[in-house]
């Protein structure tokens, strides 16, 4: 199976493993990842071209062959992370969760396609699991190419702490597009009010989601605060301001870049691995 690196900068900062992250994001010709520290210091992202549609033995070939090239350990690490964008997701509140209930919990809001696996991760910010899908064998070639990967979902890495605190006496819109899809979620009051994620066939699309969104939870009539993350570009951006004034860049938690090729990189495309 052929790759590409198409962007890999990294720092010669010494830093042990036990006190690296990394985080490995899906898109939809290959995956990004980046190398971060617990004491949040920015080591290394990178981009590569690859085809996910391939057999397991190969696609763990070659991710192992990626951070082989790229000169990363992927051993001994205080954290790795594998994020997939599934569509098929339910939140559960930890005082109703039960271990033996995750396939039932997911069954009871859609169905689950041949070939994918149910997963489950805890999300500490708002006290609830989230239940999800992902293809079973795309997740066990990166889980056996890297031992101890957590699997996670897309909207649980949505769902973080920055969002929740931000939300404080207002209402904010995350957004993240993605290729024909793009994720939605709404907080208020500091707690989560909607999660979901829509096709959309063009950016206009998009915009149609996040405006009926706020019709639909009467978020016009309080302050709100929009942020945007993924496949944004300047004129995108734009025309997002058209609709919300208040609309900026989201790049995940702050971090210190550890070389100065950093600060060129638009963070707010890896905003999932960077969160």
């Amino acid at each position: 199976m052929s790759y590409k690196i198409n962007t890999l900068i990294k720092s010669d900062k010494v830093v042990v493993s036990y006190e690296k992250r990394l985080s490995i994001c899906l898109t939809s010709n290959g995956f990004s990842f980046s190398i971060t520290t617990v004491h949040d210091d920015l080591l290394a992202i990178g981009d590569v071209a690859c085809s996910l549609d391939v057999a397991m033995s190969d696609l763990m070939t070659s991710v192992k062959n990626v951070f082989a090239d790229s000169g990363i350990a992927t051993y001994g690490l205080k954290e790795a992370e594998l994020v997939v964008d599934s569509s098929r997701f339910v939140w559960v509140p930890q005082s109703l969760y039960d271990e033996k209930q995750q396939r039932t919990y997911l069954d009871a809001v859609c169905k689950i396609e041949n070939g994918q696996g149910v997963y489950v991760d805890y999300n500490d910010a708002i006290k609830a699991y989230i239940v999800f899908s992902a293809p079973s064998a795309l997740v066990s070639a990166f889980k056996i190419a890297i031992p101890g990967l957590k699997v996670r979902c897309q909207h649980d890495k949505m769902v973080n702490a920055i969002m929740v605190e931000h939300s404080d006496l207002k209402s904010l819109l995350l957004i993240n597009l993605r290729d024909k899809e793009s994720d939605y979620a709404v907080f208020c009051n500091k707690k989560l009010q909607l999660s979901n994620t829509f096709r959309c066939e063009s950016y206009d699309d998009a915009i149609y989601h996040a405006l009926n969104l706020t019709k639909q939870l009467h978020l016009e009539e309080a302050p709100l605060t929009t942020a945007v993350c993924g496949a944004i570009d300047r004129e995108r951006f734009g025309q997002l301001r058209q609709f919300f004034p208040n609309v900026a860049l989201y790049t995940g938690r702050q971090l210190t870049l550890t070389e100065p090729e950093m600060q060129h990189v638009p963070l707010y495309k890896y905003a999932l691995i960077l969160s």
